[in-house]
């Protein structure tokens, strides 16, 4: 239950940060701020993203946490533009920084089960990259969006 050497680690990405979003369908990536801090005793990472895209007002809430007792990296996503929400786990790398997180969530328009798979890489003390990756049905994998937080 007590927060430990990963639990520092996300508070040293607290503060304000500049996220990049890069998808199939925008021409060019979308840039909005993100404030980023810690909850609940240091044991959560929150940010916080709000913005236009694509014309439209959007926000975006981020949790990432780390399970002591399974080792297991979570990550939850809620935004504006929909009423679900995206939970994802899996392992981490400590020597990459990088943790590989699988989850599931209804495609909108197909009504579908998609699979997803993220990647969560602390690039370096001021960079955290997001890389999502879908797969429906039969179909391969896509690289869907990649969302790049700069420290500002």
């Amino acid at each position: 239950m007590t927060p430990s050497t990963f639990h520092a680690m996300l508070a040293e990405y607290e503060g304000d940060f500049k996220t990049e979003i890069k998808m199939d369908g925008l021409n060019e990536p979308v840039s909005m701020p993100s404030t980023h801090q810690m909850l609940l005793g240091g044991r959560f990472l929150e940010m916080k993203q709000k913005g236009l895209m694509m014309g439209m007002d959007y926000e975006s809430i981020y949790t990432i946490g780390y399970n002591t007792i399974d080792k297991s990296v979570s990550m939850t996503t809620i935004t504006n533009m929909g009423t679900g929400t995206l939970y994802l786990s899996g392992s981490w790398d400590e020597k990459n920084k990088c943790a590989t997180l699988y989850g599931k969530l209804t495609n909108p328009v197909s009504k579908k089960t998609i699979n997803v798979r993220q990647t969560l890489t602390f690039s370096d003390k001021n960079t955290i990259l997001i890389e999502n990756y879908d797969q429906e049905g039969d179909k391969p994998e896509v690289k869907s969006i990649q969302y790049k937080f700069v420290r500002i």
